[in-house]
């Protein structure tokens, strides 16, 4: 895995794109596609829980392969991270490089740099965050913004990245500006005009959710983890 900077510290001036999605009535498997401007760019998605839920978001950016639409994603784009946060921008999860052998390993560069979160989540609102390596959250909070906010293209300062260049990987190979991933479990947010479902429909029992603390703790403690193995190869 790839060294982790520290998450903390007082950022300012974020590129934010926040995005939120109607019309669909029950939890399904969606697919998303875009692109990024610039490195330093943050994508925020809106979702909701009626119940809750074992929720999976992995991305396919930069290994490639077939989306729950049937859409096919070329490997080749930039290294991506995945933040999320509860209803009042509490942290909760985030994924770097996902451990499980899940997502594709990239033909060029033999890296399988995508991100995958899966979770169990309480009923309730949640935002996902889209950055690139290593625009990690700046603290415990949405709020607290991202490690490289206003910093432009950052990647060219990874070692090995041609002068100039943007969306780099940390191993210095340039990169698209292309990003892709699925959820599964969660319902897009409805907008303000649209009725909400009855939040008293049968569905799975309650379970216990991790304290936000906690989960914290847990995330940076798994991610130094893997950058010490990254270190150590």
């Amino acid at each position: 895995m790839k060294p982790l900077s520290a998450l903390m510290g007082m950022v300012t001036g974020a590129m934010v794109t926040t995005l939120g999605f109607g019309g669909v009535a029950s939890a399904a498997d969606l697919s998303f596609r875009g692109a990024f401007t610039q490195d330093d760019e943050v994508q925020l998605f809106n979702f909701s829980l009626r119940t809750d839920s074992q929720v999976t978001v992995r991305t396919y950016s930069y290994g490639g392969g077939t989306q729950s639409d049937g859409t096919v994603i070329a490997a080749g784009g930039f290294d991506p991270v995945l933040s999320l946060f509860n209803e009042t921008g509490r942290f909760i999860a985030i994924s770097d490089d996902d451990a499980s052998g899940t997502v594709a390993t990239d033909p060029s560069t033999g890296q399988g740099y995508d991100a995958l979160i899966d979770v169990m989540l309480a009923a309730g609102d949640y935002t996902l965050a889209l950055t690139q390596f290593d625009n990690f959250p700046s603290g415990a909070n949405l709020e607290d913004g991202f490690k490289h906010d206003g910093e432009g293209n950052f990647t060219n300062d990874f070692t090995r990245c041609e002068t100039d260049s943007s969306f780099c990987d940390f191993l210095g190979d340039v990169r698209t500006s292309q990003w892709a991933f699925d959820t599964s479990g969660f319902l897009p947010l409805l907008e303000a005009d649209e009725e909400k479902p009855p939040v008293d429909e049968p569905g799975p029992q309650p379970t216990e959710v991790p304290e936000p603390t906690a989960t914290v703790a847990m995330a940076l403690a798994g991610m130094l983890a893997m950058a010490k193995r990254r270190r150590s190869q």
